[in-house]
Formats: structure tokens, sequence, C-alpha cells
């Protein structure tokens, strides 16, 4: 007898609907047959659609900035990934410029991070490296870790990796596997200017800073091997560039992740009463460039929300310097981006997002003996956005259209959310090899 059927769904298969049931045994996917077979649990998921449990490869969970936290920690952000479908999501350690302190800023991270009801990973994550870079990389490859993020800005707080260490870690991806994620901007051409207010982020932060560093690092790749990857790409300048220049590299070396607000909201947001609450960095672009970044959909590996969200109190600063950057977005993403991309978006949040972060076969796709994550969606016309469970104050999405009522999320098997109601649940740090 099997613990779980879901039965007479349309269960998203090989990039199609299909109806047929679906079986969980020990928190795994047993079978998917149109047979009735015996089960302890039967959910009768009629006129509904089982979707693979979202990947959200971008969050910032209890980040520190300055005196400052990010307002969700890894339970209530997890609470309210999974409300949004999200069944795994890749966090980032804090910055560190050796081995030594990587391993600690891992375990530290590994400890916040117990409280998480959903599945979990890391990114490595390097400021202004010192020392050994292969050891860094070693260091990171032991602790089951294959990412490292890298930020070609922050030069004010020390963050930033220069271009020779970017190759070097480059050269090192080619030959140890690895993936190299970047915050990609042209630190040159930000501008630090204590008269700045939220309206003025754009000219703090221009989207040519983004396009001429992406052209760059493209070009890092081609030189030195190793493999890419670009975290929120904000304008479709930048991917439109990419695209022309570099045709041989994207999708094959070099991958590009986007975020829901990039497609949803223009930089007009910052010039209303309530600017100060849709600042980020990069920053929203003008209307030409979310077209361009809608019509150029079809390039991008991945949607990453960012979450980073901080209460309206802290956003309301007199100077853009002193404002904390970020929005939240890991519950709302996959029902707000659903009216406008429809089932191309399912592959860019579950098995491309998998692939890339070497979470596949068990994450990403429903298939025997793949980690039974899924959620059940009834399509609802007319429907919009109206409830949230982060800790933040406020919703950028809220009355937006959505697709309809996630219902239920699943987590190796078990209900994290059923029929809407929190069941709580436990996490797993899932280690790469």
């Amino acid at each position: 007898m099997y613990d779980l059927r879901i039965e007479n769904g349309s269960v998203w298969l090989n990039d199609a609907f299909v109806k047929t049931n679906l079986y969980v045994q020990n928190g795994i996917f047993a079978k998917i047959s149109t047979d009735i077979l015996p089960a302890k649990d039967i959910i009768d998921a009629r006129e509904r659609l089982i979707i693979p449990g979202l990947i959200d490869p971008h969050v910032h969970f209890a980040l520190q900035c300055g005196k400052r936290s990010s307002r969700d920690d890894f339970y209530s952000g997890s609470v309210s990934a999974a409300f949004g479908g999200v069944t795994t999501y890749i966090d980032f350690l804090d910055p560190t410029d050796n081995a030594v302190d990587l391993e600690k800023s891992f375990y530290r991270r590994l400890e916040e991070a117990k409280e998480s009801v959903v599945d979990y990973k890391f990114h490595a994550c390097i400021k202004n490296p010192k020392g050994d870079l292969e050891a860094y990389v070693k260091k990171m490859l032991e602790l089951g870790m294959t990412s490292v993020k890298l930020f070609t800005t922050y030069s004010d707080s020390g963050r930033r990796t220069d271009d020779p260490e970017i190759k070097a870690l480059l050269r090192l991806s080619e030959k140890y596997g690895f993936l190299v994620t970047a915050h990609i901007e042209n630190d040159d051409m930000i501008r630090h200017d204590p008269q700045f207010t939220y309206r003025d982020l754009t000219t703090s932060r221009p989207s040519s800073a983004e396009t001429t560093e992406a052209l760059k690092l493209a070009g890092f790749v081609g030189e030195c091997g190793g493999t890419l990857y670009m975290v929120h790409c904000s304008s479709g300048n930048t991917l439109a560039a990419l695209k022309k220049q570099y045709p041989h590299l994207l999708n094959r070396k070099l991958f590009v992740e986007s975020c829901p607000h990039y497609f949803l909201f223009t930089s007009d947001k910052l010039q209303g009463a309530d600017g100060s609450l849709y600042t980020m960095a990069p920053p929203l672009r003008s209307e030409s460039e979310r077209q361009k970044l809608i019509e150029l959909f079809p390039e991008l590996t991945a949607i990453g929300t960012d979450h980073c969200p901080f209460l309206t109190e802290e956003k309301q600063q007199k100077s853009l310097d002193l404002m904390p950057l970020g929005i939240g977005g890991i519950e709302q993403a996959f029902s707000v981006l659903y009216p406008h991309f429809g089932n191309s978006l399912i592959s860019r949040m579950t098995d491309k997002t998998a692939r890339i972060h070497r979470i596949n076969p068990k994450k990403g796709s429903i298939a025997a003996g793949a980690d039974a994550d899924f959620f059940i969606l009834h399509l609802e016309q007319n429907q919009t956005m109206q409830s949230h469970h982060s800790r933040c104050d406020y919703d950028l999405f809220r009355n937006l259209p959505i697709a309809g009522t996630i219902e239920s999320t699943v987590v190796r098997g078990r209900f994290v959310v059923r029929n809407g109601q929190f069941m709580g649940g436990h996490g797993h740090w899932i280690r790469e090899e």
C-alpha cells in the first residue's frame, strides 16, 4: 500500500500536462499510472494541475545589512515559500575571502537554516579574495557546494571581486566543474551621492552598468572557459546584447536568471509617493527594457526572486545611501508570472533550474525515484494576489492578476500546506556531490 495517491489531476510530465495518478512512498514518487492502487491517504485533484515543486535559486533569508536584517528568517521565509509552491530554495553564505572563514560561514549558516520547513541549499559567497583561490574552491566542494557567488560591484563595502580573480575563478570552474554566479554591475559607473533619494536609484545604478559588465564577463568566459550564471538580470537590453554578441555561449556556458519584478514593474514606480518600497539592486528599468526582457524570456534559464524584504519604515530614508535595497516575492512569483508566460514558466522554475544548480534528478521534475515535491494549483479566472505570509508589512504584488490558488504544497511526500492550511514541516539541506 502506498503512502499517498493523488488522483484525477493533470500532471506536468515531460513539458506537458497529462491526466494520470501519482503514488508516493517513503518520500519519493514511486509510481505514475492511470491505475487505481491502494494508498493510506488519497487526494482527489480533479480539475487541478499537479506541478513539480518550484526551486527558487536566489533568496536572502536573515541577511544582515549593517544594523538591519532582512525581515524573513529561515522559518518565516520558508513558510512563505511553501504557500507559493516553492519546495527548494538556494540561499547564500555570508561573504568570505579565504577558505578558513568560508568553512566557518557555512556551519554558521547551516545552524541558522535548521528552522526551514522546506528543503534548501547554499551558494558559497566570495568577497575581494585573499590567498589561495584554489584552496577556497576545494573547501567549497568539500563542504558539498558547487556554486560560488561573486560581486563585480560594492567596492565601498569590500565585497567586489576584481577582474584577475574573476578570470582565475572561471579557469577553476573549467577545471573543477562548479558554477560561478555573479552580481553583474560595472562598479565604476555606479554613483554614490548623499543627495540622492530613492527617486535617483536608476541614476545611481544605470542600466548601462549592467549591460557593459555582463558583456565583459561573457568575454571572460570565452577566454577562460568555465560556466557563468548571471543573477537578477534587470534589463532586456542586457539580454539582447548577450544574445547578439555571445550566441555561442548563451545557454551553453553562460546562463541568465531574472526576477518577477523586472517583468511586472518599471522605473516609473520610483517616482511615486511609495517609490521607496520599489527599491532593489539592480533597479527597475524602463518600459522598453521591460518589454524586451519579456520578448527574450525564452533565453532565460531560471527565475529567482532575490527575496530580501525590509519594513516600510526601514525603506523610508531621506538618503538613498541609508536605504536597504531589496523586496520580497518568493510566495508570489509563480502566481503573478503564470498569467503572462503560461506553461513556459514552469521549466524555468523547476527542471532547468534544477539542472544548472545540480540538484536534478531528485529535484525539479515529477518522475519515478525523484523526491515527491509538488504543488496543487486550482486555475481560477479573475483572481488577484490578496495575501502573503512574509513578515514584511507590505506586498508590491497585491492586487495583481494571478493564475489561481495554490492549494497544497508537498515536500518529500509530506504536506507542508494542505488545502490552504499550514501543516508544519522540516526542510533538509541538500548536499551536492
